[in-house]
């Protein structure tokens, strides 16, 4: 009968001449046994290193898709805002128009004050004039929210053309120059019908009805500034339009 002995490594009885364990498979001889551990670790490192690989990639692809997501929510919103400005400018265009036919016909009544010396103004022509010397109304703000939202939505970098943004951001400045220049009308006005308006009600008619503040001729001056803010605004507003096609 041929000599057996156990296993070093699962305790099974093997042949005394056995190399490798029948059992386990594990190699007998002290070389076979150390290539066969580096086998198996290299088959371990193997497999971590396509976990690794499987994770980093699955970050990257997050990460990714992240970025897609995040940007296309940015295009979104930017859409948004675009639009919410679009509305805007066409408020903004109306009151334009409604301001400049306000101001038109004082701006006829103040070109007769300064064509003729002030002893040889018609009384009838003034008389003609009476209603429109005496106009007054209170402007409100134009409409900016929308672009204000925008700015600091931080989409703004997402408009690619930047010679379309500059002139956007030049309107709006343009848009905030009037509201100071109608502001500064309304209170030259105002004090000058402060003057005025208890005389009229004491029966005392002005020979020639709110001549200082006419003769200096700022309504003249206000119409150009609105004619050219309202065909800046009709040009972006019509981009806007094209683009959203």
């Amino acid at each position: 009968m041929a000599e057996v002995k156990k296993c070093p490594y699962c305790g099974e009885e093997i042949l005394s001449v056995a190399k490798k364990c029948k059992h386990c498979g594990e190699w007998l001889n002290d070389n076979a046994s150390k290539a066969s551990k580096s086998k198996k670790s290299l088959k371990k490192f193997g497999k971590y290193l396509r976990e690794i690989s499987i994770i980093t990639i699955g970050i990257a692809i997050t990460l990714s898709v992240g970025n897609w997501l995040g940007v296309s929510k940015e295009k979104r919103d930017l859409s948004i805002y675009l639009s919410g400005i679009m509305l805007e400018l066409e408020d903004n265009i109306k009151y334009l128009d409604a301001i400049k036919n306000r101001l038109e016909p004082s701006a006829k009544y103040a070109d007769y004050l300064r064509s003729y010396p002030k002893n040889l103004l018609d009384k009838n022509t003034i008389n003609s004039f009476i209603n429109i010397a005496y106009d007054f109304e209170i402007y409100a703000p134009f409409k900016q929210v929308a672009f204000e939202m925008l700015k600091v939505s931080g989409t703004m970098r997402l408009i690619d053309d930047k010679e379309f943004l500059q002139t956007l951001w030049d309107l709006y400045q343009m848009f905030d120059g009037l509201d100071y220049i109608l502001d500064w009308y309304v209170q030259l006005q105002t004090e000058e019908l402060k003057k005025e308006i208890p005389l009229l009600y004491s029966g005392q008619m002005m020979d020639i009805p709110m001549y200082d503040f006419h003769i200096s001729g700022l309504p003249n001056l206000i119409i150009p500034t609105i004619e050219r803010t309202l065909k800046m605004s009709k040009e972006i507003l019509e981009k806007l339009e094209n683009e959203k096609r």
